[in-house]
């Protein structure tokens, strides 16, 4: 009699940890939204790819990041996954344009801002600001 009085609770004590598991699991993962403390998945966001334009393929392991124009207030960032796609989550609506910079020195690519034509440039001066949402792939010359 004993031993049926413990499988109850043990049953119960599964279920309950099958639960907050379960619970836990649902929370879908976001990339940092720094400068924006409680930023959503359904704010802004800037995406893209990352490619070599010698050979078309894509840039796996660079670093985005985006800034407030004209500022060193970083917004967000991300790596490139194998595919070369990084997206940065949470912006919000007062980011209309953002400084981009990509950091591919971990990978042998180069290192720079963003320009009009989505090549990378050594300084501010000869990039552009870009808006929020999908964009065109940015060309990233293997070193």
């Amino acid at each position: 009699m004993h031993t049926l009085t413990k499988r109850p609770a043990a049953a119960l004590l599964a279920g309950f940890l099958l639960l907050v598991m379960t619970m836990l699991s649902l929370q879908s993962p976001t990339h940092a939204a720094i400068g924006h403390p409680g930023a959503s998945k359904t704010a802004g966001f800037f995406g893209g790819r990352l490619i070599n334009p010698a050979t078309g393929n894509p840039v796996k392991g660079a670093t985005v990041k985006v800034f407030e124009i004209n500022t060193d207030n970083l917004l967000g960032q991300d790596k490139s996954g194998s595919a070369g796609y990084y997206r940065i989550d949470g912006l919000s609506a007062a980011d209309e344009e953002l400084d981009v910079r990509v950091n591919g020195s971990a990978v042998r690519y180069e290192t720079g801002w963003a320009s009009c034509n989505h090549n990378i440039v050594p300084s501010w001066g000869q990039a552009c600001s870009y808006g929020q949402g999908r964009q065109t792939p940015i060309k990233v010359q293997h070193l």
